[in-house]
């Protein structure tokens, strides 16, 4: 009875102990998301229904600083446009270079290793850093390694009687007209490298008795891609698109860097626009009522990228 009844008593606190330890690891993140985001949320959504210039007593304009937003220009339109081509085309590149380069690794190529540690190395390098590398790269002065490479085969294309490069040269990949497309680039080196981490780690984790049979069936490198690994790492494709979304519409560093600190119409997205309105020209309100649209927008785009990847998990 005694050894029944001391059995019991520790039935009934394991339940009491696990809660005060789950309680003790999950307050000071709780804490800390309180106060360092849903606080700051809650205080930006008040701000955007405000007129405030961040020093003066606010106004309450209710839906003003929203109905400015797409009644006084097209500047919002013109920088979520730019986001939007951010997110399709870098977005697309990146998706399709780091599948390409996963599976080519999961292949075990020669160099495989080399290959990782060189893809993965821009994840390492901070976004200031590489937006100061490809100011370098773009640059229209003898150190712009673009530019010389044009200037290089336009003159082995006069000389040979061929106009290989129908622009002028050197080319102002950082004019303002031109710096969206320019980002592109920048976007796919500098992202590639992590997602193809991302997809190899979920292909690696497929089972090779998968592939031998298709290898017995006379299934090709391609057939096994299409029908074996991508339904496999479809969860893991999903969550990795859902993470380009919501970077293509926060992009910020580099435009913002490129730009020097101050983006034009041409140049625009919409965290710039947000930080302009606000620690530039002092409009708290309006800069709060973009991150409020930002925020809708995120959440949206987030919500439809997984419902339509939405699928019965494929078990193996």
């Amino acid at each position: 009875m005694n050894r029944m009844t001391t059995e019991r008593t520790r039935t009934r606190g394991r339940p009491r102990e696990e809660r005060r330890f789950i309680v003790a690891f999950l307050t000071p993140a709780f804490v800390l998301f309180t106060v360092f985001v849903a606080v700051p949320s809650i205080r930006a959504l008040a701000y955007s229904l405000q007129k405030w210039d961040g020093f003066s007593k606010p106004q309450w304009v209710g839906l003003e600083n929203f109905a400015r937003l797409f009644r006084e220009s097209d500047l919002f339109a013109v920088a979520f446009a730019h986001n939007a081509f951010l997110m399709i085309v870098g977005g697309s590149l990146v998706l399709g270079l780091s599948l390409f380069f996963a599976a080519a690794l999961h292949r075990r190529v020669r160099g495989a290793r080399l290959f990782r540690v060189a893809f993965f190395f821009p994840n390492v390098i901070s976004s200031v850093a590489v937006s100061l590398l490809w100011l370098l790269l773009y640059s229209t002065t003898r150190f712009g390694v673009i530019n010389s490479i044009a200037m290089w085969i336009d003159a082995w294309g006069q000389w040979c009687g061929i106009d290989l490069i129908p622009v002028e040269l050197p080319f102002a990949f950082l004019d303002s007209k031109h710096l969206i497309y320019s980002i592109i680039p920048m976007i796919v080196w500098s992202g590639t490298g992590f997602y193809m981490v991302l997809f190899l780690a979920a292909m690696e984790a497929i089972p090779e008795s998968y592939y031998e049979v298709a290898k017995l069936e006379g299934a090709s490198a391609f057939a096994q891609f299409r029908h074996i690994t991508l339904p496999l790492i479809r969860e893991v494709l999903a969550v990795g698109t859902v993470f380009l979304v919501i970077g293509s519409l926060k992009f910020f560093d580099a435009i913002w860097i490129l730009e020097n600190q101050w983006p034009t119409r041409d140049s625009h997205v919409l965290a710039t626009l947000l930080y302009q309105k606000v620690f530039s020209e002092y409009n708290v309100g309006y800069g709060s009522a973009v991150a409020v649209l930002l925020f809708i927008l995120v959440f949206a785009a987030t919500f439809v990228t997984l419902k339509l990847s939405r699928r019965e998990a494929v078990e193996y």
